[in-house]
């Protein structure tokens, strides 16, 4: 997923193909702990390092992060 903060974060999806297509769902948060909330949950964040570059990312406004989805959870994004 890719990140940038615009009076909240915008986020948008990738598919896994090289080319990195744009899915059609797209998400926003209000907070960046809702933000970290997300990436949590989704598999972006396994070990405290992990979360300490999100943190730099949060900071700079805008970054990538690479997301570990279930089937289920891919499959609603792709919807």
């Amino acid at each position: 997923m890719s990140f940038r903060y615009w009076n909240a974060w915008d986020v948008i999806f990738f598919d896994t193909d090289r080319m990195r297509t744009a899915l059609h769902r797209r998400a926003r948060f209000n907070s960046d702990e809702a933000l970290i909330e997300f990436a949590q949950r989704a598999g972006g964040i396994k070990m405290s390092e992990d979360r300490q570059i999100l943190d730099m990312m949060i900071q700079r406004k805008t970054r990538e992060i690479t997301l570990n989805l279930t089937d289920e959870q891919y499959t609603k994004l792709r919807r």
